[in-house]
């Protein structure tokens, strides 16, 4: 039995296609770092990936969700990357016939899926994005009922938001268009439909660069929604139209302590700071706000922590920085991690940071040894 017979048995034949692609993320990792690895365990990895590629050609077209296939994608594409790695470093097995042709059913299955991401992804290929260009694309999208796919086609858009220059004027009025009448539909059923929801946050963030009168009547629209990921975007639009904005849902987002401090610095960077309710003003909180915010990151806790303190500030350089424990039963923690307090900490400068230490390593005999110790990490970490 090899080093990795235990790991891939654990995957085998999933239906959790999300955190498994992560394990195969980590074993390629392994496979990428490690300098040799015998022809056995090679055969193994390669022998796993082909056959879980071959399962796929029968789930796929059997799920129904398309949010599942996404995880589904996810995952091929994690079993065609250790494939590869490993077919690299054992050229006398790779590429077999059998396994190309697997492979080749897979690819062609999941580009005819994935036909919005692809056609996006193709648009933006192009020097210059006609209006006929676009017409094709949303003569895909229009069609399409699933909520969650309809949206690949705004998170796509999003990705290649640095690009959008290149649509010509007529694309862009026709794209416009689109987004204004995808954009009143969604306020429609967003209430009823999380899907819808979060949709609208992709349209709040993009519909930037489309702007007309009618969106920024519906962005005000979006202001009311009780969805604070859709209102910041929606805010950010507006204050860049030096529109009026709801002091309201201000307040609400100040209120929220991951999007606090988001807020704060927009509003700040729009020479309106004076609308932040000055309760949420303190140095602490926002800080504080911050450490939540970051910690959300996938890379992070992929989560807000169920429990968030302050232990206290220190100064390093005249820098003020506020040091946090928090717990969290986050899947992204390890087990001797999970639930047990953690140390974290903010500045306002936006050096925020957790390494995931756990507090206990550095209580001394009272807070202010322990904040001492702290401090002698962080100055080691500037």
């Amino acid at each position: 039995m090899s080093k990795f017979t235990e790991i891939l048995g654990k995957i085998k034949n999933t239906s959790d296609f999300e955190e498994s692609g992560q394990v195969l993320l980590y074993l390629g990792n392994v496979i990428k770092d490690t300098k040799k690895l015998s022809v056995e365990e090679l055969n193994e990895i390669m022998s796993f990936a082909v056959e879980e590629m071959k399962r796929l050609l029968t789930v796929i077209p059997n799920e129904k969700s398309y949010k599942k296939k996404d995880e589904i994608f996810f995952y091929e594409d994690k079993l065609l990357m250790v494939y590869t790695l490993a077919g690299g470093k054992n050229k006398d097995t790779f590429g077999k016939e059998e396994d190309i042709d697997i492979i080749r059913q897979l690819v062609e299955l999941v580009g005819k899926e994935t036909a919005i991401e692809d056609a996006v992804d193709n648009i933006f290929k192009l020097n210059l994005i006609s209006k006929a260009d676009i017409e094709k694309v949303l003569d895909i999208v229009k069609p399409i009922e699933d909520e969650y796919r309809r949206g690949k086609f705004f998170q796509g858009l999003i990705e290649y938001k640095k690009e959008i220059k290149k649509l010509s004027a007529d694309a862009k009025i026709t794209l416009a268009d689109y987004i204004v009448k995808e954009t009143e539909r969604l306020l429609n059923i967003a209430q009823s439909d999380n899907d819808a929801t979060n949709s609208l946050e992709y349209v709040a963030d993009v519909c930037k660069y489309f702007i007309n009168d009618r969106l920024l009547e519906l962005l005000e629209q979006m202001m009311k929604l009780k969805s604070n990921n859709i209102r910041y975007y929606a805010l950010e639009t507006l204050l860049d139209n030096k529109c009026d904005v709801s002091e309201n849902a201000i307040r609400e987002l100040a209120e929220d302590i991951e999007y606090a401090d988001l807020t704060h610095g927009l509003l700040s960077k729009y020479g309106k700071a004076k609308l932040f309710p000055t309760e949420f003003a303190s140095a602490e909180y926002l800080a504080k706000s911050n450490m939540v915010h970051w910690l959300m990151y996938p890379t992070e806790l992929g989560k807000k922590p169920d429990e968030i303190q302050l232990l206290g500030d220190t100064v390093i350089r005249k820098d003020t920085y506020y040091i946090f424990k928090y717990k969290s039963d986050s899947d992204n923690l390890s087990d001797d991690l999970r639930n047990e307090w953690l140390i974290g900490w903010a500045n306002s400068n936006g050096n925020t940071f957790s390494n995931f230490d756990l507090l206990s390593d550095f209580e001394g005999k009272d807070l202010k040894k322990t904040l001492k110790k702290i401090t002698k990490k962080l100055k080691r970490i500037e």
